[in-house]
């Protein structure tokens, strides 16, 4: 949840920061929190140090910071800048100076401020009372920031070189069981660690994805809307519409879901190397067949549509009818590749309609 706080003061003259400093890897490190509107002040990227942004990175972030500003809980990881020798820590008070005409140089994080830059343009051009709230949060969102004071420039690009290529980004899984404030989070929870038939080994909770497993709890988030709400996108990109009234429904959908795709998927379906049926754009596919399908035919059972229609679809990579449902082939594998998202899961969840409805025999 993105809340109106603000950790440093400004005077006519300078910015001060309250930190701690320490050493870091043989350097002279502060660490301290500072809010969006000041590091939109004093930031600034040497571009013989950092790297282009990436348009589609920043926008993926604008959404997480939206989903802050719905009531959600958020993180960012630290950002970290460069001073170049600008500003003055004093030991005495704790108090780091800036002056108001200096910048610092950000070594991890464009993606991140740019992202609360962009949304900061856009509240501007709004005027209704509400943005204009929103607008507040975000220029007064704390960040935790790391200053190093000295850095000569071959160290800056050292130090980016190792962020970048030696850290990685917490996946939506484990944010997923980690992160409090979303019912559609406990819902996934409550599933993975109750289900009447499944136990809680069959689904992964950790990594990013699984070959072994039934699915990631990712992969769960992303069915429970997608059966219930027709919704499609992961846990940081939709809006799920769960609330306290619907979650018993939705918790005994999915759990009835999950029961059947066991009890209809073909035998050896955990191999993925032969059959597809687990691959998680393949149960969003399914899902979305179910939920169309019902919406249209309420009286439909889900175990009727299972039985009728995915019980006898071949869900192996032998099945050439899926090349005409926009579904990439590997002609030197032999195998399909369901990562290219949206398209495909509406294009099979289309096909299976047709095969229930008697379009195709």
């Amino acid at each position: 949840m993105i809340k109106d706080l603000s950790t440093l003061s400004t005077t006519s003259h300078y910015i001060t920061l309250k930190g701690v400093q320490g050493i870091q890897f043989n350097h002279s490190v502060i660490s301290t929190q500072c809010t969006v509107n000041n590091i939109l002040k004093f930031m600034d990227v040497d571009k013989s140090v950092q790297r282009d942004t990436i348009e589609q990175q920043i926008s993926n972030i604008s959404k997480y910071i939206q989903y802050g500003l719905d009531g959600n809980d958020i993180y960012f990881p630290p950002m970290i800048f460069s001073a170049r020798g600008k500003g003055t820590f004093h030991n005495e008070t704790n108090d780091f100076h800036l002056d108001l005409d200096d910048k610092m140089y950000i070594l991890d994080g464009q993606h991140r401020i740019k992202a609360f830059e962009l949304l900061t343009k856009r509240l501007e051009l709004k005027n209704d009372p509400i943005n204009k709230d929103k607008l507040k949060k975000i220029l007064n969102f704390p960040l935790s920031i790391q200053i190093f004071t000295n850095l000569t420039t071959d160290q800056e690009r050292q130090l980016f070189t190792d962020i970048n290529t030696k850290s990685s980004r917490v996946n939506n899984t484990l944010l997923i069981m980690y992160k409090n404030n979303d019912l559609c989070g406990e819902l996934v929870k409550e599933i993975i660690q109750n289900h009447p038939s499944i136990s809680e080994d069959r689904f992964e909770i950790r990594s990013k994805t699984t070959r072994t497993k039934l699915m990631t709890s990712a992969t769960l988030y992303s069915l429970i809307n997608v059966l219930n709400e027709g919704l499609l996108g992961g846990p940081m990109v939709i809006k799920s519409k769960i609330n306290p009234d619907n979650y018993k429904l939705y918790k005994k959908r999915t759990e009835e879901f999950l029961t059947l795709l066991i009890k209809y998927a073909p035998e050896y379906a955990y191999d993925r190397n032969k059959h597809i049926i687990f691959i998680p754009n393949i149960i969003s596919s399914i899902a979305l067949f179910i939920y169309t399908t019902q919406k249209k035919n309420p009286a439909i059972s889900m175990e009727l549509l299972f039985e009728k229609v995915i019980k006898s679809f071949d869900w192996t990579h032998k099945n050439k009818e899926l090349r005409n449902l926009a579904v990439s082939y590997n002609p030197n594998t032999k195998k399909y590749n369901f990562t290219t998202g949206v398209r495909t899961i509406k294009s099979i969840s289309q096909y299976l309609e047709k095969i229930f409805e008697g379009g195709k025999k």
